[in-house]
C-alpha cells in the first residue's frame, strides 16, 4: 500500500481512537455510574454504564469471548483492506477512510475490554429507549455507512453505460 492511501485509514483510524478514549477518560472521571446528566435536554443525556457485553449488551459476563470476537473482527477488515489493494479493484478513498472510522471504534471498545474488562458507555439518547452506547460504537456505525455509500456509487457508477445513459 502506498503512503497516501495508508494515511487514508491510519488517520481516521489514530483520531477516532483518540477521541474515543479521551472521551470515556472524561466520563469516568465526571459522571457518577448510572446517574443520567442531561447534554442536549429532550435528545441526549450522558449516563455511565459499564458493558461486558457486545452490541446492545448481548453476551454479558462473557468477558473474554466478546473480547476475541472483537480482536477478529479488527483482523478480518485489516485482511479484507489488504486482500482488496492487491486486488484489480482496490478500495476507494471513501471505503478506506470508512475502514478507518470502523477499525478505530473497534480498537477503542478492544482496548476497554482488555484493560477494564468491560467497555465504558456513557451516550443515552432521551427521546427513545436505545442502549447507552459510546462514541467508538458512533464511528463504527458512521465508517460502515462510508463503506456502504461507496459501494453504492460504485455500483450506480458500474450501470451507467458507455454513452453516459444508466440501464433500467
Amino acid at each position: 500500500m502506498r503512503p497516501m492511501r495508508i494515511a487514508s485509514v491510519a488517520l481516521p483510524l489514530v483520531i477516532v481512537f483518540a477521541t474515543d478514549h479521551f472521551t470515556k477518560v472524561l466520563a469516568n472521571e465526571s459522571l457518577a455510574h448510572g446517574r443520567s446528566e442531561p447534554f442536549l435536554p429532550g435528545i441526549l443525556q450522558l449516563t455511565l454504564t459499564r458493558n461486558t457485553g457486545v452490541a446492545f449488551g448481548i453476551g454479558q459476563g462473557h468477558a473474554l469471548v466478546t473480547t476475541l470476537i472483537g480482536c477478529t473482527i479488527f483482523v478480518c477488515i485489516l485482511g479484507w483492506i489488504f486482500w482488496r489493494e492487491k486486488s484489480d479493484e482496490p478500495l476507494r478513498p471513501l471505503e478506506l477512510s470508512g475502514c478507518g472510522c470502523v477499525l478505530g471504534g473497534a480498537l477503542g471498545n478492544i482496548v476497554d475490554r482488555v484493560t477494564h474488562g468491560y467497555v465504558t458507555d456513557f451516550l443515552e439518547f432521551a427521546f427513545i429507549s436505545f442502549p447507552v452506547f459510546n462514541v467508538a460504537d458512533v464511528m463504527i456505525d458512521v465508517g460502515a455507512g462510508l463503506i456502504i455509500i461507496a459501494a453504492l456509487l460504485t455500483s450506480k457508477r458500474n450501470t451507467v453505460g458507455a454513452d453516459g445513459a444508466g440501464s433500467s
